[in-house]
C-alpha cells in the first residue's frame, strides 16, 4: 500500500528505521518534502502528509477536472480534521499545471504513477529530474522505469511488486535515488 512504499523510501533516507525496531526521529519540521507528479485526485499527497514523515506534501495535476475534484476533496478533508478537533502538521498543496514545469528542486521523495506516460513524456520527465533534483532525492515510479546508471541508481533493491486489493495483479514500483558526484551535489 501507499504507506508501505513511503515508509520504505523514508527508511532508506534514515527518517524511519522500522526494520530494526528503532523509533523514527523524524518530525514534520525536519522530514522534508514529498512531491507527486501527476497527482490526480491528490490521494498520495494526502497519504504522504498523514505519515508524519514530511513537512510539506505537494502535487501537480495537468487535468483541470481532476485538480478541481482533488481541491474540493482536500477542503473536505481539512473540514473533517477541524471538526475532529485535530490538525495535520504537514503542509499540503495541490497545483494545477504541467509536471515538466513544476519545481522539484527541494523534493526529498518524488512519486510518479506513470502508467499513462508516453515514451516521450517519460524521457522528458527523466531529463527534468536529472537536471533539477538534488543528490539523495528518492524517486518512486509506478509501472515504468527510469534509465539506471546515469544519475538514477536503484535503492533498497530497486523494485517492489505491490498488491492491488481489486485484482490479483501486482503493480510494479521502481525505486531510485538521484546520485551525483561530489562536484555536482
Amino acid at each position: 500500500d501507499a504507506r508501505q512504499v513511503l515508509r520504505r523510501a523514508a527508511r532508506v533516507v534514515g527518517w524511519d528505521d522500522e526494520s530494526d525496531g528503532a523509533e523514527s526521529t523524524a518530525t514534520a519540521s525536519t522530514a522534508g518534502e514529498f512531491v507527486d507528479l501527476g497527482s490526480g485526485m491528490g490521494k498520495m499527497v494526502t497519504c504522504a502528509a498523514l505519515t508524519g514523515l514530511f513537512a510539506r506534501s505537494r502535487g501537480v495535476e495537468l487535468l483541470p477536472e481532476l485538480h478541481d475534484e482533488a481541491s474540493a476533496a482536500l477542503e473536505t478533508f481539512y473540514e473533517r480534521v477541524r471538526d475532529a478537533g485535530t490538525s495535520v502538521e504537514c503542509s499540503i498543496s495541490l497545483s494545477l499545471g504541467n509536471l515538466l514545469t513544476f519545481d522539484v528542486s527541494n523534493a526529498d521523495v518524488i512519486y510518479i504513477h506513470a502508467t499513462c506516460f508516453t515514451p516521450e513524456l517519460l524521457n522528458a520527465t527523466a531529463m527534468k529530474l536529472a537536471n533539477e533534483c538534488k543528490s539523495g532525492t528518492r524517486v518512486l515510479i509506478m509501472s515504468k522505469q527510469l534509465p539506471e546508471g546515469w544519475v538514477f541508481e536503484a535503492f533498497d533493491g530497486g523494485y517492489m511488486a505491490l498488491a492491488q486489493p481489486q485484482t490479483h495483479w501486482k503493480l510494479d514500483c521502481w525505486m531510485y535515488e538521484v546520485r551525483r558526484g561530489s562536484s555536482s551535489s
